[in-house]
């Protein structure tokens, strides 16, 4: 049954001023008392009991299927990259890369995701009680680890709100297509994975409402900063496209020494050292056709495999449900030989946080280079493979004994596009006394100009901010 959100506070939103950190001060203070609240709308045992009901309760189903039996989808004879018939939705298609930089030149080939959408991924806000909560829903994928993760309200190709598969609207759109500006919480273009999609980017969205009548369908929730913190921590709960519109909110860590403005020095160099990356990394990708490929191909089970089975391979499977816009369809999607892992690097300097981030090169961002974490690997990839050395602090995060570990679960990949693939994200600390020699490509960046780097968009990449999701939480005292 629907549910009425309860007591709101019935007030105009304040006009949100457009700040170098991203929020004003008095959000910044609405943010901090969402993650430290004792008094949400619904109890940790309401939450818990809504969330089981739900795990318990699928409602979708998908069967593997090889790439050949996928019905609106096929095989381009001329090509061979997958697509849909009716040209919409994605594209699998295969590219050629040679990446120059000063010293060194890498070619490869590879199938990607060609998506040309801009979809959205939006969250409703709303102050319940005179708390901000936000709203997400209990929704399944076919390519989910548990039967349903917290997706966020909204969650939304160009293909699906304009219903190419002839379904419903996804509830709440209307909220997010032309939003009043004094509504916008958060809204920027933020890319998707760069190792797998091609040019593919989101709008990220948290946005607030005032109406008082919302009526919640039985699969949304309310919850603050605080309960969504603490449900992190559990595994393949929380979904990515949530992850990544919630790193935005990385103040709500440390409000109480936050201030609206960042130190210009600092960011300066940040900035400038970023473009310097960019700079030094030249990246020339052509699309190319699957059949074109060197070491990838059809293999004997009908999906199509790297040679060596590193990396990824896509499969086909038939999804029923009876909870989706859809009822049934068939579609390609991607697998991972094995778990990865994503991690990040932190320690306190100068009174503040601090985190080991790395100059990213993505063959799908537009802009190259972007902000990463510490490490991003697959062990698989890297292990007794002689074409690839291993990246800096492998050993480390792939088996922490030396660095305290701060913080780790496992957290699932979006499960539209990959198929039961998760992470291991392992947050690690540096002793104050330790100082590492860094490759170039690696900078220490600070929580307040990590925060402006967020909002600016399409600076920090999808790993980056699913791994700063995870320190919402305020593990550090």
């Amino acid at each position: 049954m629907p549910r009425k959100a309860g007591a709101v506070t019935n007030e105009q939103p304040k006009h949100h001023r457009t700040l170098p950190l991203g929020f004003d001060r008095d959000t910044l203070g609405e943010l901090h008392a969402s993650q430290v609240t004792s008094t949400p709308h619904h109890d940790d045992n309401f939450v818990n009991a809504w969330i089981a009901q739900h795990l318990a309760a699928p409602l979708l189903h998908a069967d593997v299927l090889p790439l050949t039996d996928l019905g609106q989808w096929g095989i381009d004879p001329r090509t061979g990259n997958i697509q849909h018939e009716s040209g919409m939705f994605f594209t699998i298609t295969g590219i050629a890369v040679r990446h120059r930089t000063h010293n060194s030149v890498l070619n490869w080939d590879q199938p990607i995701i060609d998506q040309a959408e801009i979809g959205i991924l939006g969250i409703l806000a709303m102050k319940i009680n005179g708390v901000l909560h936000f709203c997400l829903q209990a929704k399944e994928e076919p390519g989910n680890i548990n039967s349903v993760q917290l997706s966020p309200t909204v969650q939304a190709t160009y293909s699906n709100y304009t219903r190419v598969h002839g379904g419903n609207l996804p509830p709440f759109l209307e909220h997010f297509l032309s939003p009043p500006r004094d509504r916008i919480l958060f809204a920027k273009l933020q890319t998707e994975d760069g190792g797998r999609f091609l040019y593919k980017s989101n709008r990220n969205m948290i946005i607030l409402t005032g109406d008082d009548e919302l009526q919640l369908p039985a699969n949304f929730i309310w919850l603050t900063l605080y309960q969504i913190n603490q449900l992190i921590k559990r595994d393949n709960l929380i979904h990515a496209c949530t992850r990544s519109i919630l790193a935005a909110l990385l103040p709500a860590t440390s409000i109480k020494n936050s201030t609206t403005s960042t130190n210009s020095e600092s960011l300066a160099e940040l900035v400038q050292w970023l473009d310097d990356q960019k700079a030094a990394n030249h990246m020339r990708v052509k699309r190319e056709g699957l059949n074109t490929l060197k070491e990838w191909g059809l293999d004997q089970s009908g999906y199509f495999s790297h040679e060596q089975r590193r990396f990824f391979r896509i499969i086909g499977i038939n999804v029923t449900s009876e909870g989706r816009e859809i009822s049934t369809w068939t579609q390609p999607i991607l697998v991972n030989p094995e778990s990865g892992i994503i991690g990040l690097l932190t320690r306190r300097h100068a009174g503040e946080r601090q985190f080991l981030m790395q100059a990213k090169v993505e063959v799908g961002n537009r802009t190259v280079v972007q902000l990463g974490p510490t490490v991003q690997f697959t062990p698989a990839n890297y292990i007794g493979n002689p074409k690839l050395a291993k990246p800096f602090m492998f050993d480390e995060f792939f088996s922490p004994t030396r660095l305290a570990v701060a913080f780790q679960s496992y957290q699932s990949e979006e499960g539209a596009r990959f198929f039961k693939e998760a992470h291991l994200h392992r947050i690690l600390e540096l002793p104050a006394h330790e100082n590492l020699q860094l490759p170039a490509d690696f900078r220490w960046v600070g929580e307040t100009d990590l925060r402006v780097m967020l909002h600016m968009g399409e600076q920090v990449n999808s790993c980056a901010r699913s791994i700063i999701s995870c320190v919402l939480g305020g593990y550090f005292a």
